[in-house]
């Protein structure tokens, strides 16, 4: 899943129509002029054909045609043993800002491993599946950044709510900020703060103010999940995840919260901890107002920034019904012997020439009945809810006849 968000990060501007470049074919040989680090912390020189076919890959298969296949020794390394990475560690506890590079070349010279034993590429995947204790990491480069266009980065973060309806539950508010503009594309509060409640968020928001080019998210459950990655990923989006306990990272999303934290939640309107109902719509007549409201950083009215941008903005083609089906999550489940499934909680009825095997199911979570499978074919079915009153009733079809004048069966 990270190497395919890599890849789609890499190939965005050219799907999105967004590249700088006078042609895709340029922009191609500009990425590729420099080695880039990949995900596992290697460094490779990339062909412009490559990046060519991750392209057309995407285009036919969607995010899951940048998927490559799984190792099982996927996180480990096989050079270096418990005592070797324990005198890594001793070196990165002796100077926390040393380098890999570094490191490699006193292993070689202070004879713990031989020349050309260890690669520093090798050193480098170490350094990031083992990261240095809490209160060691060198100083963060945090540096102001600002979007150079609408939609091309959206902030997302959860902030605590109230307790609300009787008996009192905690609400969670959500909230999506667009980092130009700063209007406040979706926000609401929600029971939960699962990864279910922030894909209606996002979907809201995109709904209504189209589809942004990036989505910065920090490390929560909500964010990091393979549920979210390919949403984004069959929208087009690149998803962006703050280091971890890097909160401040989002500087604007986190700003708003305080805010409404000191604007809003301390100061709630009467009655709008009834429920619910009461509490968004209270929230909603409060966002309205921030977004027409001058922002201090801006000097404009968010509404006014984002709308004099609104002839870029990316929409997706095919209205709703594209809208469900990019937002499905997908779930691979067997078909029981009784040709049924479950998703969440509930039981569907599946096709009884499925019966043992396993299927892909995509569903929206919340939304019963919603739930659809992927045939062997690549076609859709909507599957329904299993009345086992009525499958009591219903005639059986037998996979074998009867032959009474020769008295066998066949």
């Amino acid at each position: 899943m990270e190497l395919a968000e890599y890849k789609f990060g890499l190939i965005a501007p050219a799907v999105n129509g967004t590249y700088p470049d006078p042609s895709m074919a340029e922009y191609f040989r500009r990425v590729c002029a420099e080695p880039v680090g990949l995900p596992d912390g290697t460094v490779a020189r990339l062909k412009p054909s490559t990046l060519a076919s991750w392209r057309r890959r995407y285009l036919k298969l969607g995010f899951e045609g940048l998927m490559p296949k799984g190792r099982s020794d996927l996180g480990t390394s096989r050079r270096i043993d418990a005592d070797l990475g324990a005198d890594i560690q001793a070196m990165r506890a002796e100077s926390p800002r040393i380098s890999a590079k570094m490191v490699h070349e006193r292993l070689v010279e202070e004879g713990h491993v031989a020349a050309g034993e260890l690669s520093v590429a090798t050193v480098q995947r170490w350094f990031r599946n083992n990261p240095l204790p809490e209160g060691e990491a060198p100083a963060k480069d945090r540096r102001a950044f600002e979007s150079a266009r609408v939609n091309g980065i959206w902030q997302a973060d959860t902030l605590y709510g109230p307790h609300v309806g009787t008996p009192p539950r905690r609400a969670y508010l959500q909230a999506i900020i667009d980092d130009k503009s700063r209007k406040v594309v979706s926000a609401r509060f929600v029971e939960r703060d699962d990864a279910a409640s922030f894909q209606g968020t996002l979907r809201a928001a995109v709904a209504s103010h189209g589809v942004p080019e990036r989505l910065f998210v920090d490390n929560g459950g909500p964010y990091r999940n393979g549920q979210l990655s390919l949403i984004c990923g069959e929208l087009g989006i690149v998803l962006l995840h703050a280091a971890v306990r890097d909160g401040a990272a989002k500087g604007k999303i986190e700003r708003f919260n305080r805010t409404l934290r000191m604007r809003f939640l301390s100061v709630l309107p009467e009655g709008a901890r009834a429920s619910m109902g009461a509490l968004n719509a209270a929230l909603a007549a409060w966002v309205a107002a921030y977004n027409a409201t001058v922002h201090s950083s801006t000097r404009q009215a968010p509404n006014e920034a984002f709308a004099a941008e609104a002839d870029r903005l990316r929409w997706l083609e095919g209205g709703e019904g594209a809208l469900d089906e990019a937002f499905r999550n997908r779930v691979t489940r067997k078909v029981a012997p009784d040709a049924t499934v479950r998703v969440d909680h509930v039981l569907y009825d599946a096709p009884m020439g499925l019966v043992g095997e396993r299927v892909e199911l995509r569903w929206t979570p919340g939304r019963e009945g919603d739930v659809w499978i992927v045939m062997p074919d690549g076609s859709r079915r909507r599957l329904a809810p299993t009345d086992k009153a009525a499958n009591a009733e219903a005639p059986r079809v037998r996979p074998y006849s009867i032959d009474w004048g020769a008295g066998e069966v066949s």
